[in-house]
C-alpha cells in the first residue's frame, strides 16, 4: 500500500492531498491524513501550500460532522439519549471555542479528533466561528507536521 502512495501523490498532487484530507476528516471515511506529509514533502516543494491545502480540506471535512449534528439533533438525541447530548452541550458551552481550538491543534497523529466536531452542531455553536477555529486549529498542526517532517527530511538527506 505505502509503495503506491509516491505514484499517487505525482498523480494527483495537491487535488489529492485535498480530497484525502476532506474525506479523512468526516465521520464515514476516518484516515490519518499525517501519513501522507512525509512522501508530499518529497514531491511538493512549497511547503505553505501543502499546510494550507491540508488544512483547508481538513477543516471543511469537519463542516460535514458539524452539519450531521446541526441537522441531525433530534434524531441524535432518540439514537443516544438526551443526557448524553446535553452533556455534550455542557462541555461546548463550558469551555467553548478556546476548548475547540487547543483540540484541533493537538499534534498527535492518529488521535480521532474530528469526529467530536459533530457535538458544536448538535450544541449550534455558530457556524462561521466554528469554522474560523477549526481551520486555525488545524493550519498549527499541520504547521508543527510540516515543520517537524522537514526539518528531520533536511537532516537526514
Amino acid at each position: 500500500m505505502f509503495e503506491e502512495i509516491p505514484v499517487i501523490l505525482a498523480q494527483y498532487g495537491l487535488i489529492g492531498l485535498f480530497l484525502a484530507s476532506f474525506l479523512g476528516s468526516t465521520i464515514f471515511f476516518p484516515f490519518t491524513i499525517e501519513i501522507l506529509i512525509p512522501p508530499l514533502l518529497f514531491y511538493l516543494k512549497n511547503l505553505y501550500l501543502v499546510v494550507f491545502v491540508v488544512a483547508l480540506g481538513s477543516s471543511l471535512g469537519t463542516c460535514v460532522n458539524y452539519a450531521l449534528g446541526f441537522l441531525g439533533a433530534k434524531a441524535m438525541k432518540k439514537k443516544i439519549g438526551k443526557d448524553k447530548i446535553s452533556k455534550a452541550r455542557e462541555l461546548i458551552n463550558k469551555y467553548g471555542w478556546p476548548g475547540l481550538l487547543i483540540v484541533m491543534a493537538i499534534p498527535i497523529p492518529g488521535l480521532p479528533v474530528d469526529p467530536i466536531t459533530i457535538f458544536p452542531g448538535i450544541a449550534r455553536m455558530h457556524f462561521i466561528e466554528f469554522f474560523i477555529i477549526v481551520f486555525f486549529g488545524k493550519l498549527i498542526k499541520y504547521s508543527l507536521f510540516v515543520g517537524i517532517f522537514n526539518h528531520l527530511i533536511n537532516f537526514f538527506v
